[in-house]
């Protein structure tokens, strides 16, 4: 089998590979050759429909507290929909309330340690008390939309609580002995991050750690932690996104490009593509519309908008020496700077078969590493959890 063959759920080069397991032994460059060729068992329609089922007897909430500037801001009797278009970038776990039903809450802070540990991310700057104050206008701010103290809401209600950082401390999170903790830490790679791949925070019961490698190899992750993106989102989710905002199916042309990308090195740039710009709105209508998103900054990310990308409908193109996560990026599509994408655009467009195929191995990467895969696996957990 030739290494540069596209695996897709249709092509009869798809083989399971249980790499996992022999990745404790593998030296690192098989598996970083593994996370971009080799294909990955993929969940079925039946497995998913069925932990979609499972969840939909069940109340979950997410909830953030009123220091995160990201994800989306207060408000009470919104659709899931309104509550995403308040997003100030990209969508984040946008799964969790539109595919699992979640109620969604912004929490005041409290006095409590645990729920400070998001001024460790600070703790490098040279004056941390700007940053410090900085955040407090904000969170004042977000006091007067809508914030609610953690106190006043029933969370015995709930069998499943995700946590933007520690939005609620352990003194309340020890009470619920029948309700699923889970949290990530907002910064991948900081102190909460390092902290929780050893032990969760007091009280809680799974982090969840950013990742989507397609092998989970190396490291292992411990028992109380679970490979999920920031980036959970499913395509059908997207689809409906699209459909309520941007107007449903159009004809999808040209490439949208990040912006530090865009940026990077300065000059003209091919007049089909188009700058990352404008509110959650208008960024909807430009990844509904893009045939193609593209990467190509050499500064090291972790490759959240590249799933988002593809989660929208895009192909994506991009280097694999600047993602983290390089997952769903496949070696056919593999570029290095605006020039290099144009030119391997311009060839994809003269054979539309390759490209369709391509197009459908991505797609699956994706739904399988931003939603299958990390559904299954909470899925899997709670099921657990309420069988004790």
């Amino acid at each position: 089998m030739a290494l540069h063959q596209p695996l897709t759920p249709f092509s009869p080069y798809l083989v399971e590979q249980e790499w996992e397991k022999l990745g404790l032994m593998l030296p690192r460059s098989i598996l970083n050759w593994a996370e971009i060729h080799a294909a990955p068992k993929l969940i079925s329609n039946s497995e998913i429909k069925t932990c979609l089922d499972f969840w939909s007897t069940r109340k979950v909430a997410l909830v953030k507290q009123t220091a995160y500037q990201g994800a989306y801001l207060p408000g009470a009797g919104r659709s899931w929909i309104q509550t995403i278009l308040t997003a100030p970038a990209h969508f984040g776990p946008m799964s969790f309330l539109a595919d699992l039903n979640a109620d969604y809450f912004v929490v005041r802070q409290t006095p409590d340690p645990e729920t400070y540990l998001w001024k460790e991310k600070f703790a490098g700057d040279p004056n941390p008390e700007i940053a410090f104050r900085r955040i407090e206008t904000w969170q004042q701010e977000q006091e007067t939309k809508g914030a609610v103290n953690c106190d006043q809401i029933r969370w015995d209600d709930y069998d499943l609580v995700i946590g933007l950082d520690i939005p609620i401390p352990t003194r309340i999170v020890s009470k619920s002995k029948k309700t699923m903790w889970a949290y990530y830490s907002v910064e991948a790679g900081g102190s909460l991050h390092k902290r929780s791949l050893v032990d969760p925070i007091q009280g809680y019961n799974l982090y969840l750690n950013h990742c989507f490698r397609r092998y989970r190899a190396r490291p292992c992750n411990k028992n109380h932690v679970l490979e999920f993106p920031f980036t959970f989102q499913s395509a059908a989710s997207w689809k409906h996104l699209a459909k309520e905002t941007a107007g449903g199916d159009v004809n999808r042309r040209g490439a949208v490009v990040d912006r530090a990308s865009w940026q990077s090195p300065p000059g003209e740039k091919p007049s089909s593509m188009t700058p990352l710009s404008g509110d959650a709105v208008a960024y909807i209508r430009l990844m509904s519309s893009s045939e193609f998103a593209i990467r190509t900054d050499p500064k090291t990310r972790w490759g959240n908008w590249a799933l988002e990308a593809i989660q929208a409908g895009c192909l994506f193109l991009g280097r694999a020496d600047s993602l983290a996560m390089p997952g769903v990026l496949l070696p056919d599509l593999i570029v290095t700077d605006l020039a290099s994408a144009d030119k391997k655009i311009e060839g994809l467009l003269k054979n539309p078969l390759h490209m369709q195929s391509l197009a459908q191995t991505q797609a699956a990467l994706a739904e399988h590493l931003a939603f299958r895969r990390p559904l299954m696996d909470l899925t899997a957990c709670a099921k657990k959890f309420f069988a004790k």
